[in-house]
């Protein structure tokens, strides 16, 4: 199922905000870290998705777009996560 929020995003735009999205929070614990990036995708989806998406098809759009970029060599993504992993 494709989803007109994420149909047409720049990649490379969404890979940067993903790093400036956790570097934001460096003065914040893990913990802290942890509820507040839950609480923001817990009010999109309730105010945004909830009832056109399931989690579940949101994480599998996500899931597309990771594999997408593998296919096109596109590494700003995969960059982006590791960053990622590595802050939280």
């Amino acid at each position: 199922m494709q989803s007109s929020f994420l149909a047409n995003v720049d990649v490379e735009k969404v890979s940067k905000g993903m790093i400036q999205s956790i570097e934001v929070l460096q003065n914040y614990s893990k913990a802290e870290k942890y509820v507040i990036i839950s609480s923001v995708f817990n009010c999109m989806f309730n105010s945004k998705l909830k009832g056109e998406k399931t989690i579940n098809d949101v994480m599998d759009i996500v899931d597309r777009i990771r594999l997408d970029c593998k296919v096109k060599h596109i590494p700003e993504f995969g960059g982006a996560e590791q960053f990622i992993k590595g802050e939280l």
